[in-house]
């Protein structure tokens, strides 16, 4: 048996890990692996936990989630000698390109799946015309077969449309697909159906592009991030105010807090907005409590770290 292998690609914050949290809750029939960048950017909770040792985790419906630290190409061979898997999902950086990975599809003991790019209905036409992430948000959109409009719950008509014209012009061969707002596994399920069978069979180049060099040195050079240790419990209402008031500097922010209770709270910037959820695995400890923050543009590395050094006067 040969596992299908799909790709979820989107900017910072489009609603990645959100549609991985979906997919492995059981949207997708059979037994599914999920490949991320780090475990820490998905909510699993601890009575799902099976095993785990360093890069896997085992989880009690059969599902496994997998940690590229790395050497992707180890993560993905090893799954791809596997004979009882019947989905892989990869989850790319938000300032990645999609197509890279991509290339395993065609890799022995994986089929092709769909390579899906999220887009937030919340703030995908700001992103576009971005000075400095603008081009990495078009790149992205540009390698989707299918792009899924995310954040419809909290995203107005008019954005909705917005976000749906931009991303036709921006990818014209792509399927497109609204998330319902009331029924997101349903869409998800539509996602990653036989639709996306006749959208990725369109796509059959995916040589490595010759300039993936300066590519890559153009993240790098319009992307800063921190990781900021919060060794104190943290009052969770300063914490909301101080990323609210740093909303327009950061593209994004995520951590895990501990709040003046001793609960575990997950807090996150996306789209200029900030929420808040209980973290899923209460049951299971944090290693730590941090929040990392990301911010693009040519001053890129003053924001983030003076905010860093705000944040860490805020946990003093």
């Amino acid at each position: 048996m040969t596992a299908k292998l799909a790709i979820i690609s989107g900017y910072l914050g489009s609603g990645k890990s959100t549609l991985v949290n979906r997919l492995l809750g059981g949207v997708l029939p059979g037994r599914t692996a999920v490949v991320v960048n780090d475990f820490g950017s998905i909510n699993i909770d601890a009575d799902l936990i099976s095993s785990a040792d360093e890069d896997t985790i085992e989880l009690t419906n059969g599902c496994i989630c997998c940690q590229i630290n790395d050497d992707a190409s180890r993560v993905m061979s090893k799954l791809a000698e596997r004979a009882d898997l019947d989905n892989v999902l990869c989850e790319v950086s938000g300032v990645g390109d999609p197509r890279q990975i991509a290339q395993w599809r065609t890799f022995p003991g994986f089929t092709r799946g769909p390579l899906v790019v999220c887009a937030d209905a919340t703030a995908l036409p700001r992103l576009l015309k971005n000075e400095y992430v603008g081009d990495t948000v078009s790149r992205q959109l540009a390698r989707a077969e299918t792009v899924l409009i995310t954040k419809t719950d909290v995203a107005l008509p008019r954005d909705i449309s917005k976000t749906e014209e931009a991303c036709r012009r921006a990818a014209p061969n792509a399927l497109i697909f609204i998330q319902e707002s009331t029924d997101p596994g349903k869409t998800a399920l539509e996602v990653f159906g036989p639709a996306q069978n006749d959208a990725s069979a369109r796509y059959t180049d995916e040589s490595p592009k010759q300039n993936k060099g300066a590519e890559a040195l153009a993240h790098q050079t319009r992307h800063a991030s921190v990781t900021v240790d919060l060794p104190k419990p943290l009052d969770i209402d300063v914490l909301v105010s101080f990323l609210s008031s740093q909303s327009a500097l950061l593209m994004r922010a995520k951590g895990i807090a501990l709040d003046k209770a001793g609960s575990w709270q997950e807090v996150q910037l996306a789209g200029r907005q900030v929420t808040v959820r209980p973290h899923g695995s209460q049951k299971r400890r944090p290693e730590s409590s941090a929040m990392v923050m990301i911010a693009a543009g040519p001053n890129a590395e003053g924001i983030v770290h003076e905010a860093e050094a705000e944040l860490k006067q805020l946990n003093r």
